[in-house]
């Protein structure tokens, strides 16, 4: 009888420190939101080189992320608070010009994609 109470035991002994591990680790997933802005000129080219600015007023303070768009003119961003950004985009030889839109990420791991459009 002893054996039995033991192995029984033994097995939910197991059996919880299963479950318990999963639900540790499944508590710990990433929060981060990640922004995907692409950037086009006034002829729907793509613009490489442009300066982009996520510019959020966030409860914990002021939050800016600042990036220069790749070849394809795209920028990610990976962001660690939730907020929604206002999204400047700029580039040099574009005196004046600018593009500006807004990009929601207010969700933990939520992804967003904005083109905006220089003109």
């Amino acid at each position: 009888m002893k054996s039995v109470v033991l192995k029984f035991s033994t097995v939910c002994c197991i059996a919880l420190l299963a479950v318990s591990s999963t639900f540790v680790t499944s508590c710990k997933k990433d929060q981060t939101c990640h922004a995907y802005i692409t950037v086009n000129d006034t002829a729907n080219h793509k613009v490489q080189g442009a300066t982009v600015v996520l510019d959020a007023n966030n409860v914990g303070g002021q939050v800016t992320y600042h990036g220069t768009t790749d070849g394809a003119g795209n920028i990610t961003f990976d962001i660690a608070l939730p907020a929604i950004f206002n999204v400047t985009a700029t580039k040099a030889n574009f005196p004046l010009m600018y593009g500006k839109g807004l990009v929601n990420v207010d969700e933990p791991r939520k992804e967003a994609w904005l083109t905006v459009k220089i003109q």
